[in-house]
Parts: C-alpha cells; sequence; structure tokens
C-alpha cells in the first residue's frame, strides 16, 4: 500500500502516522494490492480535518473527511464512514472494471459566491472609475459608463471524466461522497451527469439525442 501523508497547518506526527495506517488496515483488508492513499491532516482553528483518498487497482476512487475538536476522533470518523460505504459495495467494487474507449475531457470551474462577486465588483469599479476620472479630465470628457457586474470565476480546472455504466458512476459517486458525479457515459461516449434528487433518488443528465447529434455535425 503506497501511502502520502500531508500535514497543513500542523507539525508532521509519527504517531498520527502510525496510528493511520493501523486503521487503514480495515480498509486494506477488502482490496488487492496496489493501494494508493493520499491522507491530508489540517488544523483549521479549533477544528482538526482527517480526508483520505484511496485509488484502486481497477481504478474506483473512495473518499472521506471528517472535522472535530480531535484529529484521532477525526480519523476514526473519517475511516468508519469509508468502511460503511465499501461494505455496502463490496462485491460491485470487486467485480468492476474500466470500459474500454475514449473518455472525454470536461473543465470545471468555481464562480465566486454573489457576496465576493460583488465585493470584487465593487473595487473593480472603484478602479474602474479612477482611472477613466483621470482620462476624463485628460482629454475634457464628461463622463464614463459604469463597467457590468460579471461572474468571478476563481479556478478552472480539466479533468478526464471516466468511462462507465450509469449504475457504476452512481456507486462512485457515493464512494466519493458527493452530491453530483461527470462521467463518459461506456454506452453512448456522452458526457453524462449524476446527481443525488432532494427526495433522495437519483437524477440522470445527458443530451439530447437529436441535438447531440446536430451539434456533433456542425
Amino acid at each position: 500500500m503506497q501511502t502520502h501523508f500531508v500535514f497543513r497547518q500542523m507539525e508532521s506526527s509519527t504517531a498520527l502516522r502510525g496510528y493511520a495506517e493501523e486503521r487503514l488496515e480495515k480498509i486494506k483488508r477488502y482490496f488487492a494490492e496496489p493501494l494508493r492513499v493520499s491522507c491530508t491532516f489540517t488544523v483549521d482553528k479549533v477544528m482538526h480535518i482527517a480526508a483520505f483518498d484511496v485509488t484502486l487497482r481497477n481504478g474506483l476512487q473512495l473518499h472521506a473527511q471528517e472535522s472535530t475538536e480531535n484529529m484521532y476522533s477525526s480519523v476514526d470518523m473519517a475511516l468508519a464512514k469509508m468502511e460503511r460505504q465499501v461494505r455496502r459495495y463490496k462485491a460491485r467494487i470487486k467485480h468492476h472494471k474500466g470500459s474500454e474507449g475514449r473518455s472525454a475531457k470536461v473543465r470545471l470551474g468555481v464562480i465566486a459566491a454573489e457576496s465576493m462577486v460583488d465585493q470584487i465588483v465593487e473595487e473593480e469599479d472603484a478602479a474602474a472609475e479612477a482611472a477613466a476620472t483621470v482620462a476624463a479630465l485628460a482629454t475634457n470628457g464628461n463622463g464614463h459608463g459604469k463597467p457590468e457586474s460579471r461572474p468571478v470565476i476563481i479556478r478552472q480546472t480539466e479533468v478526464t471524466t471516466e468511462r462507465m455504466t450509469v449504475d457504476g458512476a452512481i456507486m462512485q459517486m457515493n464512494l466519493l461522497h458527493k452530491q453530483f458525479y461527470v462521467f463518459t457515459n461506456a454506452g453512448s461516449g456522452e458526457i453524462n451527469v449524476v446527481y443525488v434528487r432532494e427526495d433522495g433518488n437519483y437524477g440522470l443528465i445527458e443530451p439530447n439525442g437529436a441535438e447531440a447529434e446536430a451539434a456533433a455535425a456542425t
């Protein structure tokens, strides 16, 4: 088992490493080697956050994270959460095989919340107004237009969507403890999204067949 540790806003701890590795043995016993494990420990004010990411040999990924006022408790709770999901999908995980074929790439962006957008736009507007005033005085102008408000993109990342069935995508979403999951549909080859509905069921977003064909033809 390849295990990587990251300590954020705290000192590296040999005792914590050993404790986490011991608890990870309960996860390891469900799977054949090799496993790649990433453990991230973060202290944020009084909260101690333990996050674990496990990549299995068949490509599936597991994720669990917990936050308490004690790091050892966070480790226990996070790995207990992960084990519950593993036991739930144990048979399907064991027999899961990656689908052959080309996987699509998508760009995921994070857009600032409205309050942050307002703050950033106000700062930009103030700077633009000051610059425009200077320019107007230099040219004897009478005024200027106010910049329009626009979404502020904090960051963007490009990811490759895994090629799998809808059932496989739902399982992967739950193993990652996510509310949605973007994937390449193994049957159609198109990008789909599965998500958790408010009523507890699952939703599926997929391109309309006719529209997808028209888009591909252009």
